[in-house]
């Protein structure tokens, strides 16, 4: 073989044997970042000479040992149980999980591939080192903190993490529609993202919402932040002593639950503005002060309170309409009070404090009834009385009906005994006119019989021209007139 053919022969040599050599290539990172305790995946991808292969054996090693072999007993015992490869050795995916990192893990460590059990290639300058951590990276939280009431929220959690096989758990402190997401990082680092949606609501307001983070292995990372809440005002109320005393000073003060804080309003029941300011003062107060509300205004709306009216204390005061009256022979008394708090009522007869038959309250209304038989009284005395002073009033007792019937049939007897003796003298007189005509001495003679005796009647004026009436059988046989002398002596009638 000549020069020429030698030259030749040694320039295809080196040229197959440089082909061969750029033929077998790993991509793995001189890096890689992992938290103790959990896990962490070495991203591999590899290249071999274009050949037909049917069985391809992966081997990681470190140095002097083999820390992962598709059989365990070639395994380095330290290791076994925790490394294994994920990728697919015949999609050229070599890339390794080591589980349960600890701190003496970290490498360096390099990529074996054999072929079919002939074409083998160790990728001696291609190594790999596992930078520890002890805890996890910082989170990445997101929320827009300042939102009106209603509206929708969305935050974005998000942490770095060395582990794609086993991604952390996202936890939220608030219900909600939530999504997760990862994205593969360079140098074997994921970014792995929760977002949680939902609508606000008052109760958010000030409340921390909170995203823990769960790592395979257990280890944990939480954040926070506080979320403001813009809403009108709720549980708007007016606080004050609920009991004053008729002429005090009652003070009322408005509250709310409201964000940005509320400015306050009084009104009247009929909506009249009385005052701005939290509180309010009422001065002198009477139980015929009006009712009260207070209104609470923010940016986001006006809200009022319920309706108060004060429980104003006060004296009995007996009404005057208060009264006795008498049916059917039944006398009846009712004294009817006024006061707050409700009052005692007594009816007092003569010296004697009577039982009351019946009391009644209704509200600020206190109604006592009597019924008894009250005899020949006149009189009535009403007493009330609370915690705040006494009233008393005086009733009129209605006559009794029995004592009228019988002042009635009385007066009846009187004028009817009146009209008879009317009738009686009237008739004596026109019987005194016939024995007119009688002579005179017989007349004298009965008078010197006689001695004279004083007029038993008061004078009386004669009518004249009487006329003849029988009067003899009237005065003997009337029960009235009948003990009367029946010989009327002159003297008698002497003054008449």
């Amino acid at each position: 073989m000549d020069a020429l053919q030698w030259l030749v022969f040694f320039i295809c040599i080196c040229f197959k044997a440089t082909q061969t050599e750029s033929s077998w290539t790993v991509d793995v990172p001189s890096s890689v970042e992992g938290l103790l305790g959990s896990c962490v995946v070495i991203p591999c991808t590899y290249n071999y000479p274009d050949i037909t292969v049917h069985t391809f054996t992966g081997i990681w090693r470190s140095d002097d040992r083999v820390i992962y072999h598709p059989t365990q007993s070639n395994t380095v015992e330290k290791y076994r149980g925790r490394t294994k490869i994920l990728g697919d050795l015949s999609k050229k995916n070599c890339s390794l999980m080591i589980e349960n990192l600890q701190q003496s893990d970290g490498g360096p460590f390099f990529f074996r591939i054999e072929l079919d059990g002939t074409n083998m290639f160790s990728y001696f300058s291609n190594k790999v080192s596992i930078s520890m951590i002890g805890e996890p990276n910082p989170t990445d939280f997101f929320v827009q903190e300042e939102v009106k009431e209603g509206q929708t929220v969305s935050a974005f959690c998000s942490v770095s993490h060395s582990c794609p096989t086993y991604p952390p758990d996202f936890h939220w402190s608030h219900s909600g529609e939530r999504h997760f997401q990862t994205q593969n990082l360079q140098n074997g680092q994921w970014k792995a993202t929760s977002t949680l949606t939902f609508h606000s609501d008052r109760t958010d307001h000030n409340k921390p919402l909170q995203c823990r983070v769960t790592y395979h292995g257990g280890k944990q990372r939480e954040t926070s932040k506080t979320i403001k809440v813009k809403y009108a005002p709720v549980n708007v109320k007016v606080e004050y002593q609920s009991d004053v005393n008729e002429g005090e000073t009652a003070h009322l003060k408005c509250s709310s639950d409201a964000n940005p804080v509320s400015s306050y309003e009084w009104h009247s029941e009929t909506g009249a503005l009385l005052n701005k300011g939290q509180t309010y003062t009422m001065s002198n107060v009477s139980r015929h002060s009006e009712a009260v509300y207070c209104t609470a205004v923010n940016e986001e709306g006006r809200v009022r309170s319920s309706t108060v009216k004060l429980n104003v204390l006060y004296a009995p005061d007996i009404e005057t309409y208060s009264k006795c009256s008498s049916y059917n022979g039944i006398v009846k008394c009712d004294c009817i009070v006024q006061s707050r708090p409700p009052s005692m009522v007594h009816f007092v007869l003569g010296d004697r404090v009577l039982q009351i038959t019946k009391l009644e309250k209704n509200g600020s209304v206190t109604t006592g009834t009597l019924q008894t038989d009250f005899g020949s009284f006149k009189f009535v005395h009403c007493l009330a009385n609370n915690t705040l002073g006494n009233a008393n009033l005086t009733l009129s007792l209605p006559a009794n009906d029995n004592m009228q019937n019988i002042f009635i049939a009385s007066g009846a007897g009187v004028i009817f005994l009146i009209i008879l003796i009317a009738i009686g003298v009237g008739t004596v007189k026109r019987c005194r006119g016939q024995s007119d005509g009688t002579p005179k001495s017989d007349l004298s003679t009965m008078r010197s019989d006689r001695p004279a005796e004083p007029p038993r009647y008061a004078q009386t004026k004669r009518k004249e021209n009487y006329e003849d009436v029988h009067c003899n059988d009237i005065y003997t046989n009337d029960s009235v007139y009948g003990n009367m002398e029946t010989d009327w002596d002159e003297s008698v009638y002497a003054n008449m």
